[in-house]
């Protein structure tokens, strides 16, 4: 047996190679793909909704009155997309989805 590397076996652990490499390239927020549930157990204990105003103010006051009127995904620190993006990951929920005018209890104003 022979320990030489064919070509063929070279072009293929080079494409594998570069495959790897490209997609390690690739921010995280752009391979996310699934979005938060609002059942999802960590998105229940957050307070977490789609709609920023359907939030449970009675369970999460810090989402009541004219300071959390203003409180959305897309104004939070936590919020890892563009402020215009329909959709982006989130840091709390693992780089799943968050709706861009959703809310939940981690919301922190962006800097």
């Amino acid at each position: 047996m022979s320990n030489k590397t064919t070509r063929r076996q070279f072009l293929t652990r080079a494409m594998i190679a570069g495959g790897v490499v490209t997609t390690a390239g690739i921010p995280i927020r752009l391979l996310a793909q699934e979005q938060v549930a609002e059942d999802d157990p960590l998105a229940v204990s957050m307070g977490y909704k789609h709609d920023a105003t359907a939030v449970d103010t009675a369970k999460f006051p810090k989402r009541a009155g004219e300071a959390g009127a203003n409180q959305f995904c897309h104004n939070c620190a936590l919020f890892q997309g563009d402020a215009d993006a329909e959709w982006a990951p989130c840091a709390i929920f693992a780089n799943k989805l968050v709706a861009n005018n959703g809310w939940c209890n981690a919301w922190v104003a962006k800097a």
